[in-house]
């Protein structure tokens, strides 16, 4: 039986695992909410979800410690941690800091034109936190003390008397090099702009037409993109990009297929990278971008999440699954849970997987031959 036959038949049966090394839920915490933001691991130990405008702590031991309010607005992005214990929030054109504790710490906030825009935060270059809105860029430190705003995306921004209003900010990341936008302004027109600690652009890189974005950040300097096209056809397909942060702007490498529903990419220590696309995982080498490997896994859906010391990956599914993958990319085993699982499942340091469901479930689970072998 091929390979690609197993899977789809494992497909029809979700829950359904070998009994050897089957995995085994350790706890589960449920009615968290709508969770916006796949888990975060804190400095603390703690995990940390977004859940509508709120930030849900919970520990180690699967209990529930805190809900902190955060700002009104959409639903923002990842929390981001500093190193003296506090946490920050995007919200509508502001920044919230949230205490250890729960509590509310002070609030960066400027006017903005409305936009629908998803709230998006990053830290950057000089250990700074960024804001991007559709019509300006702020750096705040994390004592809330202004820094400075770019006001202009573009050059023909100088010469608009009214605010664009069909911009939106697709994705934000940064490293200790750049922060790091993917802007839209409508059909065709679409950048990745790079910026440095002092609000200059570095780089800018026209991306054509894109409906969503997704930014991750790598060793080495290096930047990863993905990106969705509206519709698919001879010219626009999804694109998964490498970028070098002290390059010109110029692409290190670029690989497209055809399909509109790329997740963000995850980068490995092993010089791989994974993410998913049209129920297939694929596998690019991280030098230059070449296919390394892909399989078809039925409903997958989530960014893959990769151990690094077994190398075993995991995916969420549409059919309410969590699915482990060997290096090989051979299906291990799938798990049935509550709900269907879109944010990327989290491979925490002490060997164990952490997965939230998209009706507000947190599971610890654990993947018996991944501790017992390391394979």
């Amino acid at each position: 039986m091929s390979i690609i036959l197993m899977i789809a038949l494992a497909g029809l049966f979700p829950g359904a695992a070998p009994a050897d090394g089957s995995p085994e839920v350790v706890w589960q915490v449920p009615r968290l909410g709508q969770v916006s933001s796949e888990p975060v691991l804190g400095p603390n130990g703690l995990f940390y979800l977004a859940a509508g405008n709120k930030l849900i702590v919970v520990d180690g031991s699967g209990r529930k410690l805190l809900e902190a309010a955060g700002s009104t607005g959409s639903a923002p992005s990842r929390p981001v941690f500093d190193a003296y214990g506090s946490i920050f929030l995007p919200g509508s054109s502001l920044i919230q800091e949230i205490k250890l504790n729960g509590s509310k710490g002070w609030t960066f906030a400027v006017y903005q034109d409305e936009s629908n825009s998803k709230n998006w935060l990053s830290a950057g270059p000089g250990k700074l936190l960024y804001l991007p809105l559709s019509g300006a860029l702020y750096a705040v430190d994390t004592v809330g003390h202004y820094k400075w705003v770019m006001l202009q995306w573009e050059s023909l921004d100088a010469y608009r008397s009214e605010a664009v209003t069909k911009r939106k900010v697709l994705a934000c990341a940064g490293n200790e090099k750049a922060v790091f936008v993917v802007l839209s302004e409508g059909k065709d027109k679409s950048s990745l702009i790079a910026v440095n600690g002092e609000g200059r652009v570095l780089w800018r890189y026209w991306l054509g037409e894109v409906s969503s974005a997704n930014l991750v950040t790598g060793s080495e300097g290096i930047v990863y993109l993905s990106v969705n096209p509206n519709k698919i056809d001879d010219l626009n397909k999804g694109r998964i990009y490498a970028f070098d942060s002290s390059g010109d702007g110029k692409p290190l490498w670029s690989y497209s297929l055809p399909y509109n529903n790329l997740t963000a990419p995850t980068p490995t220590s092993h010089g791989l990278v994974y993410f998913c696309a049209g129920e297939r995982l694929v596998v690019l080498n991280q030098a230059d971008g070449r296919e390394a490997g892909w399989q078809k896994f039925y409903k997958a859906i989530s960014r893959p999440a990769v151990d690094e010391v077994s190398r075993r990956i995991y995916l969420g599914t549409e059919d309410n699954r969590l699915v482990a993958v060997s290096p090989q990319l051979r299906l291990e085993w799938d798990m049935e849970l509550d709900g269907k699982v879109s944010q990327r499942p989290l491979t925490g340091p002490d060997g164990y997987i952490y997965v939230v469901t998209d009706t507000g479930t947190m599971y610890k689970i654990k993947d018996q031959a991944a501790l017992s072998t390391g394979e």
